[in-house]
């Protein structure tokens, strides 16, 4: 559904009795949270945390309300307004329509409370539709069923990025280990520490309780539901959020046609870190009359974005490649960039986060299923953060959209345009169609290489292969020489650092038997470098996929590397540890008598030596201090010799 030339929604509108409308300003009562709700049973357990929309709703996660697995819950819940003084509980239960329980690839998850008592519309959340920029600091106000904490307590957080089932979800890094949510925190709202707007709900967390992982490199991650994919579950609630939506292209209809290749480098290019060029601009062409290729873009973008809903075929195994198998051609007949490959899932899945109430045993935790083949014509959700088509669109029009996105306050569209002047960071992937249908084309690509600049992808569509604006748009994507030049030679100092690691990692595994075996990488990276510095393509576009690769592959080297010192530095402490060991026994024996200290000094010398060898025996020092320490232990829990009875 198409919103172009639609007035964006006010910060903040929430229903208030009779009809009326109360818009409440987000620097006022949204500082002061006066929507935070705590949910409990009747007999006063703790379930959870909820956010109060309008005058008698209450937003949270499904599983915070006891079910026994009808078509809905039907028992009542206790919600108060911690954020309210004097506030007394309410009465609630799961509202008609407005339960959607976990599903089973884990999605969904929400449901809405209606009280059986208003409240005051001042007190109602602002919710917001939001990029969840990587970076952005949130906060959440839980409520653990702990002394002391069941009136709620604060943690903070990092957005990192989309992840979950389909991508529903977004992962939030703690501050510290101890403020990772937990029990109690489920439903609780998810807000923005700038703007003082809700970008989510908690749903999840995930803690490594892996024995093998080291203290400090376990992981703590907690987890949201952001609220356009909220709305997307529950439409009734879009009454209570504020911006507009992140997708203005048309709908697909049912059964167009679809360009499969075009369809295919379309979800490549989503998932990529590197839109493939000198920063992050794509322009392509489909021009008036190309319906298939038009049908299909607009069917990534619904099914990219967290909110419009999109058809999309079942996830089916993807085929075993074969010798004549080639990737799909890129819409400008130019290779795709290489895609970067994803983060490793942590080995256990996060889990809800259901309180252990003691009017009823905890059943085993729900967590994730094993992900499905995903269709390769299907890009991931919440990769697309704006979608717009800007024919007879000025600049300061399609800067006030980029800007909302981001939630600043700009006023007006010049005021955003000159905003973006001072912004170091703008992550966001951004579409633009009909770029050279625009007011003024030339101006908003240059719009467009300043949004890229500070960090956002952008591909660009053109309808006229012939257009100045697409002229300008390839320069902007291409690499100039001087960019190339440098990043190779990034890459030469990256490959030294590698090579002086080597020689690190050599003289450490030289000390400790077995002696492992060191990578040796820096030498054929060196050879493999002169090749590329020698490419004929080097400054063309098609360069750029090979220079990407090979800087991937320099990172992996490193990696290698950095295990194998990590390995040699274990077998070093353990040696090091058996030393000390081997000191401490041996200072046990200076009170002993001189014909004890002499009985011990074989077991002693052996033990020392070992040692003290390179390559060190692990293996047999460990076995040779261990007989040292018992001899001593026997040595020394004897009588002295003036006691001996």
């Amino acid at each position: 559904m198409s919103h172009k030339g639609s007035q964006p929604r006010s910060p903040r509108v929430c229903s208030a009795p009779m009809g009326e409308s109360t818009e409440v300003p987000v620097n006022d009562q949204v500082f002061e949270e006066t929507w935070r709700v705590r949910i409990s049973t009747p007999g006063g357990g703790m379930l959870g945390a909820g956010i109060l929309l309008g005058v008698d709703t209450v937003l949270t996660c499904a599983h915070v309300i006891p079910w026994d697995g009808g078509p809905e819950p039907a028992g009542e819940v206790l919600v108060e307004l911690v954020g309210v003084a004097d506030a007394t509980p309410v009465r609630a239960r799961v509202a008609e329509g407005a339960w959607v329980p976990e599903q089973e690839d884990s999605r969904g998850d929400v449901a809405l409370l209606r009280l059986a008592e208003p409240q005051h519309a001042r007190h109602a959340a602002p919710l917001h539709r939001m990029a969840p920029s990587p970076g952005r600091t949130v906060r959440m106000f839980g409520h653990p069923d702990i002394p002391g904490l069941r009136d709620g307590v604060y943690f903070w957080a990092t957005i990192d990025g989309p992840c979950g089932p389909r991508g529903e979800w977004v992962q939030l890094s703690p501050r510290t280990p101890a403020e990772t949510v937990r029990p109690g925190f489920s439903g609780a709202a998810v807000t923005d520490v700038e703007t003082h707007r809700v970008l989510g709900m908690v749903v999840s967390r995930y803690d490594d309780r892996t024995t093998d992982a080291p203290t400090g490199q376990r992981l703590h991650l907690s987890y949201m539901i952001p609220i356009e994919t909220i709305v997307r579950h529950l439409p009734r609630i879009e009454e209570h959020v504020g911006g507009r939506r992140g997708n203005d292209l048309p709908s697909v209809p049912r059964g167009a046609p679809l360009d499969q290749d075009f369809a295919r480098w379309l979800a490549r290019w989503l998932r990529a870190a590197d839109g493939g060029g000198r920063r992050g601009i794509e322009a392509i062409v489909i021009k008036k009359g190309e319906a298939a290729r038009a049908a299909t873009l607009s069917r990534a973008v619904a099914l990219a974005d967290r909110e419009v809903t999109a058809d999309c075929p079942p996830p089916v195994p993807a085929p075993a490649p074969r010798p004549s198998d080639h990737p799909a051609p890129h819409p400008s007949g130019h290779p795709p960039p290489a895609p970067r490959p994803s983060d490793r899932p942590p080995d256990r899945p996060p889990e809800r986060l259901r309180p252990r109430r003691p009017d009823r045993s905890p059943g085993p935790p729900r967590t994730l299923r094993p992900p499905l083949p995903v269709d390769e014509t299907v890009p991931p959700v919440g990769s697309v953060d704006l979608a717009l088509d800007v024919s007879g669109e000025t600049v300061a029009q399609v800067a006030e959209r980029v800007a909302d996105r981001l939630g600043l306050h700009t006023g007006d569209g010049a005021t955003a345009v000159g905003r973006f002047g001072e912004i170091r960071t703008v992550p966001l992937t951004v579409v633009a169609e009909g770029v050279d249908y625009a007011e003024d084309p030339m101006a908003l690509v240059e719009f467009t290489d300043l949004l890229a600049a500070r960090g956002a992808r952008l591909l660009l569509v053109f309808r006229n292969p012939e257009s100045q604006s697409l002229e300008l748009a390839l320069r902007m994507a291409d690499p100039s020489k001087d960019e190339i030049t440098a990043r190779l030679d990034r890459v030469h100092d990256r490959i030294e650092h590698i090579a002086r690691r080597e020689r690190a990692a050599h003289d450490r595994a030289a000390l400790v038997a077995p002696v492992r075996t060191v990578p040796q990488e820096a030498t054929g990276l060196r050879l493999d470098l002169t090749t590329l510095r020698c490419d004929p393509e080097r400054g063309s576009r098609r360069f750029l996929p090979k220079l990407a690769a090979f800087e991937s592959a320099v990172e992996s080297g490193l990696l290698r590397v950095e295990e194998a010192i990590g390995l040699a530095e274990a077998g070093v402490a353990r040696r090091d540890e058996l030393r000390g060991r081997l000191e401490a026994f041996y200072a046990l024996l200076a009170t002993r008598s001189l014909e004890e200290e002499r009985a011990t000094a074989p077991l002693y010398r052996v033990a020392h030596n070992l040692l003290y060898q390179a390559p060190c025996e692990l293996t047999e020092a460990e076995r040779a201090v261990e007989r040292f320490a018992e001899a001593v232990r026997r040595h020394t829990h004897r009588p002295r010799g003036g006691d001996r009875q």
